[in-house]
């Protein structure tokens, strides 16, 4: 802006603009000319929303990243909790009546491995755990924010640490 005024004519009328793409909206106009408005440092308290906002996130990519199961790694998203969970209650559907159960399902890593029920069961119970324990590591993390009384306790939190089962490689 200053260049721009320093190479206007003396007898350029300088006019206010709201237009956002040609004065970005950080500027202002102020009678004779444009103001870089300087928003307030965030509170403490919006400082930690951050902070729970990008642990929400990790928590999410570490539950859907997958875990480990008794016959190997098992996809654990949002799609794959639903469909470990219908897989499930049929194996223990077949149980209960005494039916034979066996599935064919798909690893992580695309390998199509044979479980039969009590196999389909524990992967169920793995993945059940997986999302526990992501849970539990971001509400340790949410004590954390709350606890903290200053900026710097709050940058100190790990966000992206501490996740359990996470992938190798």
């Amino acid at each position: 802006m200053q260049t721009l005024m320093m190479n206007c004519p003396d007898t350029c009328d300088l006019v206010p603009c709201d237009d956002p793409e040609v004065v970005p909206v950080e500027w202002v106009w102020e009678a004779t000319g444009f103001t870089r408005i300087i928003p307030p440092a965030p509170t403490i308290n919006q400082q930690r929303a951050l902070v729970w906002e990008a642990v929400r996130a990790a928590r999410d990519r570490a539950e859907w990243w997958g875990c480990s199961t008794p016959l190997g790694r098992a996809d654990s998203g949002p799609d794959s909790q639903r469909k470990v969970a219908g897989a499930v209650q049929l194996a223990m559907i077949a149980q209960a009546g005494g039916a034979p159960f066996s599935i064919d399902w798909t690893m992580q890593d695309n390998s199509s491995v044979t479980h039969d029920a009590a196999a389909m069961i524990a992967l169920g119970v793995a993945v059940g755990q997986h999302v526990a324990a992501c849970h539990a590591v971001a509400l340790a993390k949410r004590s954390a924010i709350e606890a903290a009384g200053n900026v710097e306790a709050l940058a100190a939190i790990d966000v992206e640490g501490g996740w359990p089962d996470a992938p190798t490689g």
